[in-house]
């Protein structure tokens, strides 16, 4: 692959997936056994070079992580080559003042073959992929690979990449019908009661079990209709020290990590998080809604301003004794609405 980089934590470029945030809020509807062929193509891009390569998987790397048996994989091998030549990602384009204008489809492989015997997938890019994963500069997303191949179901997964996007925030906030439409599941699990055991549960025992962040949400309602989530993100003590154990050339930080986090537990599908909660920052989770034309628009006591005056709103309305993250929360939903409302 070429000159080998140290990445800021350790790992070597090969191990790493990166990923342009608008790619990882893309659609698809990639099977598991896809996405993991092509996280594993784009974690042996060489980021630097101007165009594509071909480039060579194997089939047992790709499996190995979660335990999955190969063989049954080679025997299918042939039929996902065909699929992955026929997929597309569907990409969120927004106009000057950030609203969604349209989605975008893209061919993700220009080429993908399978050559019998050989146990090894070969693939080319489509160049029109490059700008969401060759020399990204802002607004992308990075993850050890290893830790993604672990993951076996494709919500757990895709959840996966949401949350890393949003790490160091600590937040992620979707409605429901955002969440239906970013995993492509609007006609799967019309009672929210089976979205929440099939999608959200899986996904959250998946990662606690498996991966470097995990993650407690709640639901939010109105006429005891869900609404919205949020989804609180944690850092997995157990599964990063045993990832740093397995690689000693890795220093003890991961990306998003924070060193004097406290040690939470899984806590329940609907818990408020209301204790052991991460830090959440409402003016923080503001600005990261906001494309750059607006944030330019901004200074900081503009933003100070209308801080002051959601929380002045949100503690006159929630109950004495509510937690600081989810006041926070609070505060930032209100934000944006007093933002939507001005003149």
């Amino acid at each position: 692959m070429g000159r080998q980089r140290k990445l800021e934590f350790g790992a070597e470029e090969d191990q790493v997936v990166a990923k342009a945030n608008q790619l990882i809020q893309g659609r698809h509807d990639f099977t598991t056994a896809e996405q993991r062929i092509f996280v594993s193509m784009i974690a042996k891009l060489d980021r630097d070079m101007e165009t594509f390569p071909e480039q060579k998987i194997r089939i047992e790397d790709v499996c190995k992580p979660s335990g999955i048996d190969p063989s049954n994989l080679y025997r299918r091998v042939d039929e996902i080559t065909d699929n992955l030549l026929d997929k597309k990602v569907s990409v969120r384009q927004n106009d000057d003042q950030g609203e969604e204008t349209r989605f975008k489809k893209y061919n993700v492989f220009s080429m993908c073959e399978y050559e019998k015997g050989s146990g090894t997938v070969t693939a080319k890019f489509n160049d029109d992929m490059a700008p969401f994963l060759l020399k990204l500069k802002e607004r992308f997303t990075l993850y050890l690979v290893t830790v993604f191949l672990r993951l076996r179901s494709r919500y757990s997964t895709q959840i996966y990449e949401r949350l890393k996007m949003r790490q160091d925030l600590r937040h992620l906030s979707l409605s429901v019908e955002d969440l239906r439409r970013q995993l492509s599941i609007e006609d799967k699990y019309s009672k929210f009661s089976d979205l929440k055991r099939s999608v959200l549960e899986q996904a959250r025992e998946e990662l606690k079990e498996k991966a470097d962040i995990y993650f407690t949400y709640r639901v939010n309602r109105i006429n005891n209709s869900p609404q919205s989530i949020d989804f609180f993100i944690h850092d997995n003590e157990p599964v990063i020290q045993e990832i740093l154990d397995g690689n000693e050339s890795m220093p003890d930080t991961l990306p998003g990590r924070r060193e004097n986090g406290r040690g939470e537990t899984g806590a329940g599908a609907e818990e408020t998080a209301r204790s052991g909660s991460p830090n959440v920052d409402a003016k923080g989770l503001f600005l990261s809604d906001r494309d750059q034309a607006e944030i330019r628009s901004l200074d900081q006591n503009q933003v100070k301003d209308l801080y002051e005056k959601a929380k002045r709103q949100v503690t006159r309305e929630e109950e004495e004794g509510s937690s600081d993250v989810y006041l926070e929360s609070m505060i930032a939903s209100r934000m944006e609405k007093l933002w939507s409302e001005s003149p």
